[in-house]
């Protein structure tokens, strides 16, 4: 894969993620509200490209799959829920990968890897958008959610048009 930073270059993202990632703060990579100014976002953009090398042709499920310790079955609706949010705040050990990952680290590094999808390809494979709207509702709820309900919006317009 061509080494590019869309971040101090954006003209080396691909053409259709700057027509849809209009709003700065997509390309802003120390800002923690933005999905990748976070470490947690910024790491994940990285390793999707790392993973994206060693699967050229596998969908990007695949690679949600991968994040998800095989359990992409169980990242679905029910995770969204007010009570099943409150219940994993309330015992983060308890929810799902919660031995390895919080609330928003696991949901950013879905929707960071989504993104990044495309900045590099120009797309987000169809399989995987209810994924990303996964981690978005999730993020909505105020005890999750780390991101503004501006950023979110935006987030869902790109995912929903790339």
């Amino acid at each position: 894969m061509t080494e590019h930073d869309p971040f101090n270059e954006p003209e080396s993202a691909h053409p259709r993620a700057r027509e849809l990632m209009r709003e700065p703060f997509f390309w802003d990579c120390v800002d923690e509200a933005a999905p990748f100014g976070s470490d947690e976002g910024n790491e994940a953009y990285y390793e999707w490209r790392s993973w994206r090398e060693e699967n050229p042709k596998a969908a990007l499920t695949e690679c949600f799959d991968w994040i998800l310790a095989g359990n992409l079955h169980a990242y679905n609706e029910s995770l969204a829920s007010v009570a099943q949010i409150e219940m994993d705040v309330d015992n983060p050990d308890d929810a799902i990968l919660g031995d390895q990952y919080d609330m928003f680290t696991l949901d950013t590094t879905i929707i960071a890897t989504g993104l990044g999808q495309l900045m590099d390809e120009g797309v987000i494979d169809p399989s995987a958008k209810p994924f990303l709207h996964v981690a978005i509702k999730r993020q909505r709820n105020p005890k999750a959610g780390h991101y503004d309900g501006t950023t979110l919006d935006a987030i869902a317009r790109v995912v929903n048009e790339a």
